[in-house]
């Protein structure tokens, strides 16, 4: 019973943070720039749990972030559509417990060969883009990294 107590407040302790980090993670978000260098988010200095807490809220509500500079570091994925023949790229960041994984995919800035110009797959990258979110044609989308360049 006590440890059934224990999880319901931390439970609920773990939402209230998350709700504060989401409240102060749009505030920042709120100051734009119009220098191309500029960053307007970035994940690579947030904790694992802000960062998490960003991309979701990036992967829910991809409208307020189209059009921001996103510096972001993880682990390098990639994944082929059998259909299509597509090959997406991603930067995957787990979370501060290292049981979730929450990622974006991205296209670079200049074309590169696969896999001869990409980093082996599971490794660290960082990287620097521009947020968009890609409509497919059934109607679906999936948030994206546009121009994306690889940055040590």
């Amino acid at each position: 019973m006590r440890k059934n107590n224990l999880y319901k407040t931390f439970s609920r302790i773990a939402v209230i943070v998350v709700l504060c980090i989401l409240s102060l993670a749009n505030k920042s978000i709120a100051a734009d720039s119009t220098s191309a260098n500029h960053i307007n988010i970035d994940l690579s200095r947030m904790s694992a749990t802000m960062v998490y807490s960003m991309v979701f809220q990036m992967v829910t509500e991809p409208q307020k972030f189209i059009g921001k500079r996103i510096k972001m570091k993880g682990a390098f994925s990639s994944y082929q559509d059998e259909e299509t023949g597509r090959r997406f790229f991603g930067c995957v960041i787990k979370d501060a417990l290292a049981c979730c994984s929450q990622g974006l995919a991205f296209e670079t800035f200049k074309p590169r060969k696969y896999p001869k110009d990409f980093p082996n797959e599971g490794s660290s990258i960082t990287i620097i883009g521009t947020f968009d979110y890609e409509k497919e044609e059934d109607g679906i989308g999936f948030p994206i990294i546009r121009n994306a360049i690889f940055v040590k």
